[in-house]
């Protein structure tokens, strides 16, 4: 078994990371469900979907939320379903932080949320020459 990973963006950001990490990584990422949140249109339904998708991925191991951003609706709607789940949210996905927690979702739930911050940080970086 292995932590279900969810991804809650804005519109279709989710999706298009998750096509760059298939692009990256040679394959589908079919077990990797996302939940597009459109402030106009969703509202408090994103809840239902959101609730429905962790429950979908949980195989008992757990899941990991991913959401774009910390304080906006995709991510406070999020933070209301962990309650009642065993499930883990960490803000400011990006695609190294999206493949590194694909590759280590074999771990505990909570290692993996660690990863994904790790990851996260160290695709972030400053060049100049």
């Amino acid at each position: 078994m292995s932590v279900g990973i969810v991804i809650v963006t804005h519109g279709n950001t989710g999706a298009s990371l998750l096509q760059e990490a298939e692009f990256v990584l040679g394959r589908k990422l079919d077990e990797i469900p996302t939940v597009a949140f459109n402030q106009v249109s969703d509202g408090l339904d994103g809840l239902d979907k959101i609730r429905a998708t962790i429950e979908q991925v949980d195989s008992g191991e757990g899941t990991l939320v991913l959401t774009d951003l910390i304080g906006s609706s995709p991510a406070n709607l999020v933070s209301r379903v962990l309650d009642g789940h065993h499930a883990i949210m960490v803000t400011g996905i990006n695609l190294g932080m999206l493949i590194r927690v694909y590759n280590y979702r074999s771990e505990s739930l909570e290692f993996i949320a660690q990863k994904a911050v790790r990851g996260g940080v160290k695709a972030v970086q400053v060049m100049q020459k």
